[in-house]
């Protein structure tokens, strides 16, 4: 008969690897709570391990440093919000406006419902030291995915440009500053009027690339 592994060993009927794990969840979920309170710059190891009712050691069993707890608070938030844009976008036909005016109202909805994901995915995304590209790159990659793949689709006579990436970018860019500027006035306006505002700028885009696309055919006619 072999001795059971530490990891193996079971107290109360639960592995050490599974109380591992449950020391994990409940450090992130206090991170969640004090990062988005008191925000990035005034969190530390000891809030978090408060919030946590847990011990410091715990802390550095799964985190080397605060900002990398951060990271993987935010990779989590990111995560839910996309998950829910992602699927209000999977549900609507399969129109760029249609879909773009169902992406903006839930991610708008979302940053509503709760100020502490409004500030780990917006506000404070910059002070932790993330790079422009990697927010983008992680809060909304899957979107940026799909827009690439509706546009290509729409427009198949634009090759190189406009540059359809650096366009995505600019409109991504101008919702986070919508964003900002909305959660910095305490969500001073109806989720509506941000969509209008924002869809504005992607009605513009439609008919100028349709524009371009007619004309690059009519090139290749």
């Amino acid at each position: 008969m072999t001795t059971p592994t530490i990891s193996q060993r079971r107290y109360s009927g639960v592995s050490a690897d599974e109380r591992r794990a449950q020391r994990h969840e409940r450090l992130l979920q206090a991170a969640y709570e004090v990062f988005g309170v008191h925000g990035y710059r005034l969190t530390t190891m000891r809030l978090i391990c408060a919030q946590a009712r847990l011990a410091d050691r715990y802390f550095h069993e799964h985190f080397a440093t605060v900002h990398e707890c951060f990271k993987h608070v935010h990779d989590r938030t990111t995560m839910d919000v996309s998950m829910a844009v992602e699927e209000a976008i999977r549900s609507l036909p399969p129109d760029l406006l249609t879909r773009a005016r169902g992406a903006l109202q839930t991610f708008f909805e979302q940053i509503r419902q709760d100020p502490r994901r409004a500030r780990i995915l917006i506000q404070d995304a910059s002070n932790s030291g993330l790079t422009a590209e990697d927010r983008v790159a992680q809060q909304y990659a899957f979107i940026v995915d799909l827009l690439r793949a509706r546009f290509r689709q729409k427009y198949p006579a634009l090759q190189g440009y406009p540059n359809i990436d650096l366009i995505i970018s600019g409109c991504i860019g101008m919702v986070s500053h919508t964003t900002m500027l909305w959660i910095e006035r305490g969500f001073d306006l109806p989720v509506e009027t941000l969509i209008d505002h924002n869809l504005y700028a992607w009605t513009g885009l439609d008919q100028w690339l349709s524009s371009a696309n007619a004309t690059a055919l009519q090139k290749t006619a």
